[in-house]
């Protein structure tokens, strides 16, 4: 299932501070949006806001053309997933119900606890999870557990996919897997949107990007428009290089140099 996801001269604010003013995006099936920015300059806010979970200060967020806040919750969750940078577990739950909750939006009511679980031992398999799919999730790491998560959110099957740090607790090995199947999933059609840190894995796998400055300032575009060294070295407050290795792009932090003697 695919899906659009756009704004409209979005604005969000904290208190009395602008984080974004009069943003216009256009996220289609097939492509890959990072959000960089620093800490406090409303990534989380602006991922919350695109899956329809806060209300825009200002302007509007469209799905497939019709205002987010006018969608029902289970037609909602049918459209678009959101994988938040933490997830309290409630109950104690083996991996493989966790990931089948997630189906449960595509189920009438009468059917739950008769689920197809072809998707969920896919999306475990996807991950690296079916030797763990009977183990109790309060006894995983926090990688494990959060390789669950993002199972889950494949599980669900939706159009927009909504990932808030998803690669925060994860190894190098299950970092570079989760880019890749997020870019196997932008080729399948769906429209992806996730917050990184890392500049250069954000490079490697986004098609598009957001830079926020924190301050109502953004700018968002093709990747190679947006992620420059001016711009990052004017959002992030610090020296950003480019360096060319092997024909591909990377940045690099410039050192702080202690001046005192």
């Amino acid at each position: 299932m695919s899906a659009t996801l756009s704004t409209a001269r979005l604005r969000l604010a904290v208190r009395d501070r602008c984080l974004v003013d009069a943003l216009d995006l256009q996220i289609e099936p097939g492509q890959v949006w990072c959000v960089l920015g620093p800490n406090g300059a409303g990534k989380s806010t602006l991922l919350r806001t695109l899956a329809g979970l806060r209300d825009p200060d200002g302007g509007h967020v469209l799905l497939d053309g019709r205002d987010i806040a006018t969608w029902k919750p289970m037609d909602l969750a049918r459209r678009r997933g959101f994988l938040p940078q933490s997830v309290v577990d409630a109950f104690s739950l083996t991996v493989i119900e966790a990931v089948t909750a997630a189906r449960h939006p595509r189920l009438p009511f009468w059917a739950w606890g008769d689920e197809d679980l072809g998707a969920v031992r896919a999306a475990l398999a996807r991950f690296e999870l079916g030797n763990l799919a009977e183990r109790d999730i309060t006894t995983l790491s926090g990688g494990e557990r959060q390789r669950v998560n993002i199972a889950a959110l494949f599980a669900q099957d939706v159009g927009v996919m909504l990932l808030d740090e998803p690669l925060s607790s994860l190894d190098l090995h299950h970092q570079m897997k989760t880019l890749q199947e997020l870019v196997l999933a932008s080729r399948a059609g769906r429209a992806v949107v996730f917050t990184v840190h890392d500049i250069n894995l954000a490079m490697q796998h986004a098609t598009h990007a957001v830079l926020l400055g924190g301050h109502g300032g953004a700018l968002a575009g093709a990747k190679e428009a947006i992620v420059t060294p001016a711009h990052l070295t004017a959002a992030f407050h610090h020296p950003i290089r480019g360096i060319t290795i092997d024909g591909e792009l990377f940045f690099r932090a410039a050192r702080l140099t202690d001046k005192r003697t």
